[in-house]
């Protein structure tokens, strides 16, 4: 399984996981270097496989030690390590989703519910808005998708990615995520599999974007520190030491902003 399949697969979970199914997934670590899923406190139960009959328990915490209660052994105690549980952090895939694509008019809260304004990119045809909607696997995630997009302003194009699920939305395109962006276990951060405007058939703005104005400027520097091996392993990081460098060399200059960079760091580190 891919980083951006089990990202999708802890999303579609819509709560809590635990490091027992996950967290010894070889693109786990990925998840948690990008900042995509996050600690949050322990699992409510486990499984217990002391006794003849196997049979789920809830864990409590006890004298200072977790654990759970057995009807024929009684408590037996689990090291915390082993029920941490984790969740899906969709502030940070938003941002990084959109730190991909370059987007304008961001939000980095829910539009209403579980939908998520990523941002927009501009075609010739007008603006496509994409959205992020956990899943649409039911009628009712579908109405309330429909119901946060009604409070939108409506663009000519809108494009929802979703983990699980793909119910159609009128007038709008549903693609999975995974269709449009991966993860690798070496790169920080969101690439691009599709552009936003090929997947809803916009025109593209050959007027090009903000980060392709700086192109010359940046990419050479981050090749330059990558050959050296100066560059940072986290893509964070990285854009915020080589916007201080730009900086330092012209403080006045018109300088890309930090999003634009870390595109070009992601684009650099996917050999694009």
């Amino acid at each position: 399984m891919s980083a951006i399949a089990l990202l999708c697969e802890i999303i579609a979970q819509g709560g809590k996981v635990s490091t027992a199914t996950y967290g010894q997934h070889p693109e786990f670590k990925t998840l948690l270097r990008g900042g995509y899923v996050r600690e949050s406190g322990v699992v409510r139960a486990v499984e217990c496989l002391e006794c003849d009959e196997t049979h789920d328990a809830e864990i409590i915490f006890d004298a200072g030690r977790y654990g759970y209660a057995c009807p024929e052994i009684g408590f037996v105690p689990v090291d915390r390590a082993e029920i941490t549980a984790w969740q899906s952090d969709l502030s940070a895939i938003v941002t990084g989703i959109a730190d991909a694509f370059a987007c304008k008019r961001r939000r980095s809260a829910p539009v209403q519910g579980e939908t998520w304004r990523i941002g927009k990119v501009a075609s010739h045809g007008g603006d496509v808005s994409i959205y992020l909607h956990p899943a649409l696997n039911g009628e009712r995630e579908a109405l309330d998708l429909m119901a946060a997009l009604s409070r939108e302003v409506r663009t000519p194009f809108r494009l929802i990615l979703t983990s699980s699920g793909r119910l159609p939305i009128p007038d709008t395109k549903v693609v999975p995520l995974v269709d449009v962006v991966k993860l690798n276990l070496d790169l920080v951060g969101f690439a691009v599999l599709a552009d936003p405007c090929d997947v809803v058939g916009a025109p593209r703005d050959r007027t090009g974007g903000a980060p392709n104005r700086y192109r010359d400027i940046v990419t050479p520097l981050i090749q330059s520190r990558t050959e050296e091996g100066t560059a940072l392993e986290g893509r964070n990081e990285e854009a915020k030491a080589i916007q201080a460098i730009l900086k330092a060399r012209d403080s006045g200059a018109n300088l890309p902003s930090l999003s634009s960079i870390k595109v070009y760091v992601t684009k650099s580190r996917a050999g694009q």
